[in-house]
């Protein structure tokens, strides 16, 4: 085998777990709260509860830091640059306009 059919093998199989794995969490949680709002054992258990509000922190948290990331970068100032030509000697104008 070649170096480009292995990378292209290990690419592949690594989305192909990273796939099962995304909907293995998708599935555990909903079984969770599926027995959470079904069984009156497992809504009073803290300890199953707990469980599931720390699962679902943790899946939050990529989105939670985009957003703190993005703050950071929210007052930075857009350039824009336009080319045209001159409609009377047919120059072409490069305009740089800077948001305040």
């Amino acid at each position: 085998m070649t170096f480009k059919k292995v990378k292209r093998l290990v690419r592949n199989m690594s989305a192909i777990i990273f796939i099962f794995a995304i909907v293995g969490v998708i599935f555990m949680i909903s079984l969770m709260i599926f027995l959470a709002f079904f069984d009156d054992k497992v809504i009073t258990n803290a300890a199953v509860m707990n469980r599931l509000t720390l699962i679902l922190a943790a899946l939050s948290l990529p989105g939670l830091f985009i957003q703190l990331i993005s703050l950071l970068t929210i007052n930075d100032k857009k350039t824009f640059t336009l080319e045209k030509k001159c409609p009377h000697c047919r120059q072409l104008i490069e305009l740089k306009l800077t948001e305040d």
